[in-house]
Order: C-alpha cells, then sequence, then structure tokens
C-alpha cells in the first residue's frame, strides 16, 4: 500500500493542528485497511440492497442544549497561558459551564475542540483549514454544505492511484450542513474526519443546538430534528457503509469532483500548483483538463451525479456493488476518457435490471439505463423512490435520505431522452 511521502517545504498555510496520537478504542475510531477490517465492512455493506446496506431509522438522541450561558459566547474556548493555537496543547479553559477540551483527545466531545475554528465563538476559520467545494455533491435531503480540509505542514496527499488517494497522518476534513428553519439557514451537523494513524480514522458527528451557540458530538443519531422533521442525522456506525466504499474514507476530496468545472475553494489544478500531491514513482501529476467529466453538459451532469451519488462508494471494482459501475474511472495514463469509455455506459446501458416494478406488463425489458425510454429504467426508477420503513431497499442513494432529489432525477432523464442514435448512443434493446 502507497504511503504520502513528506517533502520538506511544500507551500501550506500555517499550521494549527497535528495528529495528536494513535486511534483509540472509542466507537468513532476505526481501522481502513486490512483483512479484519474489510470483513467487518463487507458484512455491513452487503446486509442489503445487493450491495449498499438496508436504510436504517438512527437511534434517538436529543439535539444539545447549551450549558450555562446561551448564544455564541457560550462556545468560546480560552486556552491557559502561555499555550499554542493547535488542538489539545495544554489546557483549555471553557466559560459558560462547557468542559475544557482535553489534551491529546483523540474523540473531541465538542467540535470546537477538533481544530476547525481559531474563535469559535466568531465562528473564525483556523489558519491552515482550506474550504472546498466539489463539483458535485452527494445528495443529503436538500441541506446547503459547507467542507473544510486541514493538511498537516510538509506531508503530501499519495495520487499513485488516482482513483483512490491515500492521505497523511493528521490529516482533518469537516463538513457542516445547514437547512432553512422558520425562515432562516440553521447549522444542523458539522461531521469530522480525523486521520489519527496510517491505517485509522476517527468519525465524529457534531450536532448544534437549536440556539447555533454549541456544537456537541452525538453517535447515536437524531431522527427528527426540531424545524426540520423530514431530516434525519444517521448514527456514527451508519457512516462506514458509505465510507468503506474508499480506502482511505475521504469521499468528496478526490480528482473527478476537485477538477470538474464548477468546483471551488482548493481544487485540484491548486493541488497541484502547492506541491500537494505526490506519487511514489515521483512521475508528472495528470492535467485537471485530462480528469474533466466528458461529454455535453446533460452528459457531464447525469455522469458527475451518477458519480458522486452511487459511483463513488459503493458501484465501482473495488465496491461492494459490482455488479453495474458507475464510477468515473481515470485510466493509467490520467484521463478519464470519453462517454462511451466510462463504465457507466458500459456496464448499465440496454444491460437488464435485476428489479422490475410492481404492475410490470408481462414480457417488457426494463434495463439499467434504457435509451429514449426513461420510465423502463431501473437507475432512474430507484432514483425517484423512497422505500417505506422496513421494505426491501431499492431507493438510491440507500441511505441517509427522505427526499427524492429532484434536481438529479430530471437531469438523469434528460440524459436517457437524450440518448439517439445520432448522439452515438445504441438503440433501445428489444
Amino acid at each position: 500500500m502507497a504511503r504520502s511521502r513528506q517533502i520538506g517545504s511544500a507551500p501550506h498555510d500555517a499550521p494549527v493542528a497535528r495528529s495528536l496520537g494513535q486511534a483509540g478504542t472509542s466507537l468513532s475510531t476505526f481501522t481502513t485497511r486490512g483483512r479484519a477490517w474489510q470483513a467487518v465492512a463487507a458484512s455491513l455493506l452487503l446486509a442489503g440492497c445487493g450491495g449498499c446496506g438496508a436504510q436504517e431509522a438512527p437511534r434517538p438522541e436529543p439535539l444539545p442544549t447549551p450549558p450555562g450561558q446561551t448564544g455564541p459566547a457560550a462556545a468560546t474556548t480560552t486556552r491557559a497561558p502561555g499555550t499554542g493555537d493547535r488542538p489539545g496543547q495544554g489546557a483549555a479553559q471553557a466559560p459558560g459551564g462547557l468542559p475544557p477540551c482535553k489534551d491529546g483527545d483523540t474523540d473531541p466531545h465538542d467540535l470546537r475542540c477538533t481544530g476547525l475554528y481559531s474563535d469559535p465563538g466568531a465562528r473564525t476559520i483556523a489558519a491552515g483549514v482550506r474550504e472546498f467545494k466539489p463539483a458535485f455533491e452527494l445528495w443529503s435531503d436538500g441541506a446547503e454544505k459547507t467542507r473544510w480540509i486541514y493538511l498537516p505542514p510538509g506531508a503530501t496527499i499519495d495520487v499513485s492511484r488516482m482513483n483512490d488517494w491515500i492521505f497523511p497522518v493528521g490529516t482533518k476534513l469537516w463538513k457542516e450542513f445547514r437547512l432553512p428553519v422558520a425562515g432562516a439557514s440553521r447549522r444542523i451537523e458539522t461531521r469530522f474526519l480525523w486521520k489519527t494513524a496510517e491505517d485509522g480514522w476517527t468519525r465524529a458527528t457534531y450536532v448544534w443546538s437549536e440556539d447555533g451557540a454549541s456544537a456537541t458530538q452525538v453517535k447515536a443519531g437524531v431522527p427528527h430534528v426540531p424545524g426540520a422533521p423530514d431530516y434525519a442525522i444517521p448514527a456514527q456506525v451508519d457512516c462506514i457503509r458509505c465510507h468503506a466504499g474508499k480506502t482511505d474514507n475521504p469521499l468528496g476530496f478526490e480528482a473527478i469532483q476537485l477538477a470538474a468545472r464548477g468546483a471551488g475553494g482548493l481544487t485540484y489544478a491548486e493541488l497541484v500548483e502547492r506541491g500537494l500531491l505526490s506519487t511514489t514513482s515521483g512521475g508528472p501529476l495528470p492535467d485537471a483538463a485530462a480528469l474533466e467529466v466528458p461529454g455535453t453538459a446533460t452528459e457531464r451532469r447525469a455522469l458527475g451525479l451518477l458519480h458522486v451519488n452511487c459511483g463513488v462508494s459503493c458501484h465501482h471494482p473495488r465496491g461492494v456493488a459490482t455488479h453495474f459501475e458507475m464510477r468515473l474511472d481515470i485510466d493509467a495514463a490520467g484521463r478519464v476518457g470519453d462517454v462511451p469509455g466510462t463504465r457507466v455506459y458500459q456496464t448499465a446501458i440496454n444491460q437488464p435490471a435485476k428489479v422490475r416494478p410492481p404492475g410490470a406488463p408481462p414480457g417488457a425489458r426494463y434495463d439499467r439505463l434504457r435509451p429514449l425510454d426513461p420510465d423502463r429504467s431501473a437507475v432512474l426508477r430507484s432514483m425517484s423512490r423512497r422505500d417505506a420503513p422496513g421494505a426491501p431497499p431499492e431507493q438510491m442513494p440507500p441511505l441517509a435520505t427522505r427526499r427524492i432529489d429532484e434536481e438529479a432525477v430530471a437531469a438523469i432523464r434528460a440524459w436517457i431522452e437524450a440518448m439517439t442514435p445520432a448522439a452515438g448512443y445504441p438503440r433501445p434493446s428489444p
């Protein structure tokens, strides 16, 4: 397994966070490689839906309430005199009854202890933490999201396998979810990934109090968020079912999503320019243009959405749903190629579907993607439904969503309707 190399003087922002030790033994900490982990992951992931796991309702756990005083000041951390700004350095004094951040804690109880903010009360993002926006986003029931990453100074991401990046120890990623509640955008949750060892990641979900004053870790999930009853925060153990689809866990920080048009913040091009990507061979890195999603605007939109919602986690050669693939792969020459060369085209178009809808006419053929026939395209049908509690899982994505992504459904329908022979597509199968 290739590992990230350290380089002595790679340009990077000032450090504010470092690895604070090896992964602990809490349920939030897990290893990412090795036969034992693969066996556990496979058993979880194969539990339903032919590969991606059945949808589970999160176990109830109440939203946190701010202890002591309310308002942003309640989340402010004051470091002891003479300590540094790195998380875990020195004893942090917490006003308003909040417990201090623990020195060396690898499973922080409070979002303010993770290093995301230099001033938690003012929501000031810490130096060295960079925002990024993938070109295509996993559907999260309409939530708006903001993402950040921290890379340790002098470290690089090993991209020897361009489809499966390996991150340096000490890498941290955060994803904040916001929803409209009572006419205003409100922070609901912030998810956290932290690579604490070569084979270990800590994950945590921090749920914001209703007044936005604090965000504390909730392991069991919140099935019904006050003010947003249709939105569920999944249990931390459920996160494995998607993240296990990657060798090194992060899903949205990868070549396709950061190189495609529409990506923002810390993009693939900037990562290359700043010397933050490396390979074990030391060879040249692909140009961002070679990694662009191929095709017309309609094709790019559909392929990108299928890549992020279906392909990255499950439908790829190293995933758990390999009977057909929806990940956009980068070949050994560092190219994505054209539309007919994608695995979506090759393994889904005119390929018979296993599942037929109730009441389907006898003898009618249903394909995964059927040119010019969206009503007999099983992928579109799965995207257009949500399973009732306890029902066999047929919806896609299979986890952590209760609402249909209408825009994605429209995008896939538009692509199917554009699959004409004149555009280079085969005719529908007999």
